[in-house]
């Protein structure tokens, strides 16, 4: 496996819709977190259904923005660049001085290297790539922005539900990580029965 895979595979659904599911099982069990636990259920649906939306209003019926190589958004970029700041985010909670906001930069740049990776793999167009970088740094931002404060939850417990989440987390790489989720396959048997053609639309 070469270092751009490596770095292409923290990008699938494969690995990133179990932690999306282990973050909201996280968020939603303590009381002081449940209402994060909204908030990401609504950041993680608002970027992975205008993720499928995108895809399936091209496959379907070949809409996109004319004069662009676009195929949708790319899923990788755009759930990569939500999931993994935000982690990190849940995870450097409480830090002091500047370890909570470099948590989150490392995050983000994790995320913006699956996106370069799609790129140099050629698995995405540019337009492809920096759109879904976009949506998924507007969701991210949107998710951060709201997150409560450890002194707005003075009850959680802190050390140990952190314990708990990047165990989770670990757990989650170890059993997921190398794998290829059939998104892409799932979405065009999908846009073939919507739109009633014969094939979906291709690049």
């Amino acid at each position: 496996m070469t270092i751009w895979m490596a770095i292409t595979a923290l990008g699938d659904s494969a690995v990133l819709l179990p932690l999306m599911g282990w973050m909201a099982i996280c968020l939603g069990l303590p009381p002081p977190y449940r209402r994060d636990g909204w908030r990401w259920l609504v950041a993680a649906a608002l970027c992975g259904g205008c993720v499928a939306l995108s895809k399936l209003l091209f496959m379907a019926w070949g809409v996109r923005p004319p004069g662009l190589d676009y195929t949708g958004f790319s899923g990788h970029t755009a759930l990569a660049i939500l999931v993994w700041p935000a982690l990190a985010a849940l995870l450097s909670r409480g830090w002091r001085h500047a370890g909570h906001p470099a948590a989150i930069a490392f995050g983000l740049l994790l995320g913006l290297a699956v996106g370069v990776s799609r790129l140099v793999l050629r698995f995405h167009s540019p337009s492809e790539v920096w759109l879904g970088a976009a949506l998924g740094a507007a969701v991210a931002f949107w998710f951060l922005r709201g997150l409560s404060s450890p002194r707005a939850t003075p009850g959680a417990p802190d050390g140990p539900w952190r314990a708990v989440l990047g165990c989770g987390a670990l757990a989650i790489l170890a059993l997921c990580y190398g794998r290829v989720f059939p998104s892409q396959h799932l979405l065009q048997d999908m846009a073939v029965w919507l739109s009633g053609h014969r094939a979906a639309f291709t690049r």
